[in-house]
């Protein structure tokens, strides 16, 4: 009998060691396994943290270079907050020129075509502009990024700085237009130039610098909205109060023949600059130099998100275009 029970015992304190064995051995495998997963991360100095999910192949991105990207933004708990996957085009940004938050700028570096990387951003490196809460500024962020194209080669230069002329702000003029989604109704108004000048060497344009007074914007397609001027003024759409002014430099003008130019131009609202490109008329009328042209920006790229149809669903009726139209006439003192 007492063999049997010590036979039982021994049979128990086996099983016993057995079941502790096993379940020593779960902990080190999900010990091992999360200890990996964390560690197939890099963490850079700045606190950032990636993962290459597909390597690129080709150029690798600099800070300068203009890239095309899709993007998907998630809070921690797996929620999207963005997507570039129902644009029809890709994100174009500029590498460092403060359009998207440091971590992504920071993110970006180093990617070649066709890369995919994960990013997790604190909140250290998420601030939005001014009081932009879009995401949350205190959360941290989960990226997936996709470069599909690095569009400059080169980092564009500064220009060079000629003879200048100065605008007559009194008599030039930008005028702006904003609509519904299908364009089919809409506001119009104006902004004054709070100053310019163009550069010119050697009898022909080669630059510019040109500051908009942003407090200045009015509305002029019929009775004076003074609820409508203090929206675009707030931090839906420009954020005045925050930054009052805009800016226009041209780094390049390509000249077609004597009156008609191509340029290139950094345009900075609330903070964000972006490259944009448009064509513009020059004649002169009494010495004086007149520039005419008609360009088209999209709200998003200076994270004017309001009532964006690419950026929120669900909204119908109620959707802002994402285009503001622009036509300036600058005339020069």
């Amino acid at each position: 009998m007492k063999d049997n029970q010590k036979n039982q015992r021994n049979q128990n304190n086996k099983a016993n060691t057995n079941s502790i064995k096993m379940y020593l051995g779960v902990i080190i495998v999900i010990f091992i396994f999360s200890c990996s997963k964390k560690t197939d991360f890099i963490t850079t100095e700045s606190g950032l943290q990636y993962k290459i999910v597909k390597p690129g192949a080709g150029m690798a991105v600099v800070k300068g270079q203009e890239v095309l990207i899709h993007e998907t933004t998630k809070y921690t708990n797996d929620f999207i907050v963005y997507t570039s996957r129902d644009r029809p085009e890709p994100l174009k940004i500029l590498v460092g020129g403060n359009q998207v938050i440091k971590g992504v700028d920071e993110g970006l570096l180093g990617m070649q075509k066709g890369e995919i990387r994960k990013l997790i951003v604190p909140p250290s490196l998420s601030k939005r502009m001014g009081n932009m809460t879009f995401p949350h500024p205190d959360s941290t962020l989960l990226y997936d990024i996709e470069l599909i194209d690095i569009v400059e080669k080169k980092t564009i230069a500064e220009v060079k700085k000629g003879d200048a002329l100065k605008i007559d702000k009194e008599k030039s003029i930008l005028k702006w237009e904003g609509f519904n989604k299908l364009q089919s109704n809409g506001h119009y108004g104006k902004v004054s130039f709070h100053s310019g000048e163009f550069y010119k060497d050697e009898g022909k344009l080669i630059g510019g610098d040109f500051v908009i007074d942003m407090n200045t914007i009015i509305n002029t397609d019929g009775e004076y909205s003074q609820s409508l001027i203090d929206h675009l003024k707030n931090e839906d759409f420009f954020e005045t109060n925050t930054y009052p002014t805009a800016s226009l430099k041209i780094t390049s003008i390509k000249y077609t023949d004597d009156s008609n130019i191509s340029l290139v131009a950094n345009l900075t609202i609330k903070d964000v600059q972006q490259p944009i490109e448009f064509d513009a008329h020059i004649t002169y009328n009494d010495e004086k130099l007149v520039f005419a042209s008609k360009f088209i920006i999209d709200r998003t790229r200076w994270n004017m998100f309001y009532r964006s149809g690419s950026i929120f669903d669900g909204l119908g009726d109620n959707l802002i275009s994402d285009e503001i139209h622009f036509e300036v006439t600058i005339i020069t003192e």
